[in-house]
């Protein structure tokens, strides 16, 4: 078939280039043979993938299974078998949570009407930090509190028969007393409205004396909650004697050197997760802002109403149930159930609801008082908010810098209502997760609510914080961790997580984070907490058999 001809003559061409073109002409073939390998060549390679994924560097790099050996590690690169699953999967780490490691009763004390908190005093306490006393009590005696009775561990752990209890729960809740004090007061924290001599004294006089199951063990196998920042700290030497030989139920673990972390007695006490305003007070469900694999939806199924409080007495302690679709009337309404309904058989349910999570960070918190200075937070959250470099306003810093809330991508405010902070944390992809007064931040629980990964910042396991059930959860699984030497390097560490490192975080958030939420879905909280238990108990982790060093 004959070609065009060229608009400039070959003539009037260099010379050079009348050569190529010659050659061209004559050698079609080689050309085209040359160029059909190149093709082939690139089409293996991608074929074959990158040599190793790219991998984030610093503090948010996580390897679970080793770094990946690159070409120039070894000198003959030699393909070895994968290893085949054990048999015994209890030999690796972390175990199957849905296997207890014993059998378990826990009994409860009845208090005398006289030594229980008034109705009024628990209902404040209800909309406070504290109500984890409250909540996990109600988990374990009260079978209507979850919505699942058949899996749920109220039906093996709880015990109405003292002589078969391998624990004893007093429902001792000072907390909540002081709560309510401190209200009272106008929010004077020395006050301390005779919580030991008319609260906590009787109450331990009574198990004493009422019943014979402390002096059996001498409170050993007893359990008290103290979801304060200092736990037994707020009280009186002889309330802590009358206390102290039990198992403290603990929302602050802090192995650091005293005096921050001399109230973690980390040979006795457990870590529980912190309750929430969002979760635990509002019963703001995050199955309302997204779907049933963590993606948030376009638009809620029900928002948060911001007068709950008034008109609400939450009276369970289940936050995962969705609210129902509302029910439209009229043609209209059944031509959009049609529609769901269509959706729904061709697998395109979630098409047009869902969308992606676009803040890259979030944040929501306070930044201490003038008299706190740079000290509150070990100065981390000063770097949240634009600074003057004047540490007597807020946020206290002696540098002047922009904040990282004035970067894109970063949603960082001081508060937010319920309903807006929901659809906020329902389209970010990280949560930071700095510390307060104490290392705890009840933020961390907000976050694995709404499948949001936390970013601990100068907080969590590598800055001596003790995890809830840090020996059966691995939080490195779903989390960040940033030591607070590189907090100003934030922004860029996070950048570079990749999207292939995200979705795995994002994915062990949802799958494995959500479980220690502290609620009632199927009883985590005590599941967890039971494990715990059996090792205080050594109850199913006997000795096993000898095994040779070599």
């Amino acid at each position: 078939m004959p070609t065009a001809a060229p608009s400039r003559p070959a003539a009037a061409l260099p010379a050079p280039a009348r050569r190529l073109l010659t050659s061209t002409s004559r050698h079609r073939r080689t050309w085209l043979v040359l160029l059909a390998a190149l093709v082939a060549w690139f089409c293996a390679q991608a074929r074959r993938g990158p040599k190793s994924a790219a991998q984030p560097r610093g503090p948010t790099a996580h390897k679970s299974h080793g770094a990946a050996l690159r070409d120039d590690d070894v000198g003959t690169r030699t393909s070895f078998p994968p290893l085949d699953d054990l048999l015994d999967r209890a030999r690796l780490w972390p175990p199957d949570l849905n296997k207890p490691l014993c059998d378990l009763k826990i009994y409860v004390y009845d208090l005398p009407p006289a030594l229980r908190l008034p109705d009024k005093t628990v209902k404040q306490c209800r909309w406070s930090a504290y109500n984890s006393e409250l909540l996990l009590h109600q988990l374990l005696v009260d079978p209507t509190a979850h919505a699942s009775t058949t899996s749920h561990p109220h039906n093996t752990l709880y015990t109405t028969n003292p002589a078969e209890a391998d624990f004893f729960l007093v429902p001792l809740y000072p907390a909540c007393f002081l709560f309510d004090c401190w209200v009272k007061a106008g929010w004077t924290k020395t006050a301390r409205c005779g919580v030991d001599d008319t609260y906590i004294e009787p109450v331990m006089r009574y198990v004493r004396e009422a019943h014979p199951h402390w002096n059996a063990s001498g409170g050993a196998d007893h359990l008290l909650v103290h979801p304060m920042d200092f736990v037994d700290g707020y009280y009186t030497e002889t309330s802590r004697a009358a206390m102290n030989a039990s198992t403290y139920l603990v929302t602050v673990g802090d192995v650091r050197p005293a005096p921050l972390g001399s109230y973690f007695r980390s040979f006795r006490d457990l870590v529980i997760p912190s309750s929430t305003h969002l979760l635990n007070s509002y019963r703001v469900n995050p199955l309302d802002y997204v779907d049933e694999a963590g993606r948030p939806l376009v638009e809620p199924r029900g928002a948060a109403s911001p007068h709950r409080r008034d008109n609400v007495d939450p009276p369970t302690v289940e936050i995962f149930s969705p609210s129902p679709e509302p029910v439209e009337a009229g043609l209209r309404g059944l031509a959009r159930s049609l529609v769901r309904l269509v959706r729904h058989v061709l697998g395109l349910a979630h098409v047009a609801r869902l969308e992606a999570r676009t803040t890259l960070a979030i944040f929501r918190g306070g930044l201490g008082t003038a008299a706190d200075g740079e000290r509150y937070s070990l100065g981390i959250r000063s770097l949240f908010f634009p600074s003057d470099g004047n540490t007597s306003t807020p946020p206290f810093s002696s540098h002047v810098h922009p904040g990282f809330s004035s970067l894109p991508g970063f949603d960082i405010a001081e508060w937010s209502d319920n309903d807006d902070y929901a659809r906020r944390l329902a389209r970010s992809r990280f949560g930071l997760a700095p510390p307060g007064y104490t290392l705890d931040t009840t933020r961390i629980y907000e976050y694995l609510a709404f499948g949001v990964v936390p970013v601990f910042v100068g907080s969590g396991r590598t800055a001596g914080q003790v995890m809830p059930f840090a020996r059966d959860v691995d939080w490195s699984s779903f989390s960040l961790s940033v030591p607070r030497e590189r907090a100003h390097e934030l922004p860029e560490i996070l950048e570079r997580v990749t999207d292939a490192e995200y979705d795995r975080l994002r994915s062990a958030v949802w799958d494995v984070g959500r479980k220690v939420v502290l609620e009632g879905r199927e009883g985590n909280v005590w599941r967890l907490l039971a494990r715990d238990l059996c090792r205080l108990k050594r109850k199913g982790v006997a000795a096993g058999p000898e095994i040779a060093n070599n």
